[in-house]
């Protein structure tokens, strides 16, 4: 009788102490799915998030991530604005911009740097001095390879209203790359995989500037940030304790998109960014990093630092304080 009660008593000790396990168990398998909602823009800034498409969007048993390609900064940023993005990559300066206008979000990485160029194919122009009265495509009033063509003209001694012509008539990269192959304009600031895809397609242009290197001269800094990712405030609100899990899975996607350019490219063609062919050569001149934003805070000061003097307009008006930077 004595073992028949002292047995129960081991088995009620045992039942009491696993119940807890088991039900967290159960709880887990019932929780309902997180589904996290990425936007990136077509081209590179695309390029770096492709991995969380591996395993079917699922960085575990319960947060899968649904990864929508828009064509424009401007598509991102309006849905960021209506609450339809948790994540976005979005150019630096456009993060600033949102964050002054009051959107509730955060900068929680740098996951890519400056990567454009000044490209010719008339062999008349050897330096920057010879840029002096000649006509520069732009993709993009008030895009980044126009925020970067101004501050460098500028610091080269250029006044980019009377000494030079800024021409914005052909608005999309791929165009004016295509143009610059054909030979019908000569100069133009292009970012990558375009700047790949014209030096290969055409044996007449020609790398003039790396403004990668004319701002890091002028700055005495590094690289400029050139994409970031932001994340809502009511993610954070709703799924603080997946923003380490959504964070560490874009740092692995860069990584492994750096390490294994041809596949990524195969991922980057199928979910609409751009064709393989094309993704494949440019992504190691892409200059796909991740930084979180405690460390790329010192690189994004000195950036909007340069964009307030020159164009304070082009952040929002204001630098942004201590609250646009979230740290995980």
């Amino acid at each position: 009788m004595r073992n028949f009660v002292k047995k129960g008593i081991i088995l009620l000790v045992i039942a009491l102490t696993l119940f807890p396990l088991f039900s967290r168990a159960v709880q887990e398998l019932q929780r309902e799915e997180v589904v996290v909602k990425m936007g990136v823009m077509q081209g590179p800034s695309g390029f770096g998030t492709i991995g969380l498409n591996r395993n079917e969007g699922y960085l575990n048993s319960n947060t899968r991530v649904e990864m929508s390609v828009y064509p424009s900064p401007n598509e991102v940023v309006a849905r960021l604005v209506n609450g339809e993005l948790d994540f976005a990559a979005l150019p630096t300066n456009s993060a600033a911009n949102l964050y002054a206008k009051g959107v509730g979000i955060k900068t929680v990485a740098t996951v890519g740097e400056g990567m454009l160029m000044f490209l010719t194919n008339d062999t008349s122009i050897k330096n920057w001095d010879d840029l002096a009265n000649r006509k520069i495509s732009i993709p993009g009033a008030g895009s980044t390879p126009d925020q970067m063509a101004k501050i460098i003209t500028t610091a080269l001694g250029f006044d980019y209203e009377s000494d030079i012509e800024l021409d914005y008539s052909i608005a999309a990269p791929a165009q004016v790359a295509q143009m610059l192959i054909a030979e019908k304009i000569s100069l133009a600031v292009l970012p990558e995989p375009f700047v790949t895809l014209t030096l290969n397609s055409n044996k007449n242009v020609s790398l003039l500037l790396n403004i990668q290197e004319l701002w890091q001269a002028l700055t005495g800094s590094g690289n400029y940030p050139m994409t970031v990712i932001v994340v809502s405030d009511k993610f954070v609100e709703n799924h603080k304790e997946l923003l380490p899990v959504v964070m560490g899975a874009i740092e692995e996607s860069i990584n492994w998109v750096n390490s294994e350019p041809s596949e990524a490219a195969l991922l980057i063609e199928e979910v609409g960014i751009m064709k393989a062919a094309m993704a494949a050569p440019a992504i190691p001149r892409a200059n796909l990093v991740f930084r979180r934003s405690k460390e790329g805070k010192e690189a994004m000061d000195v950036y909007f630092k340069v964009l307030y003097g020159f164009d304070y307009t082009s952040i929002g008006g204001e630098l942004p304080d201590e609250g646009f930077y979230l740290d995980y």
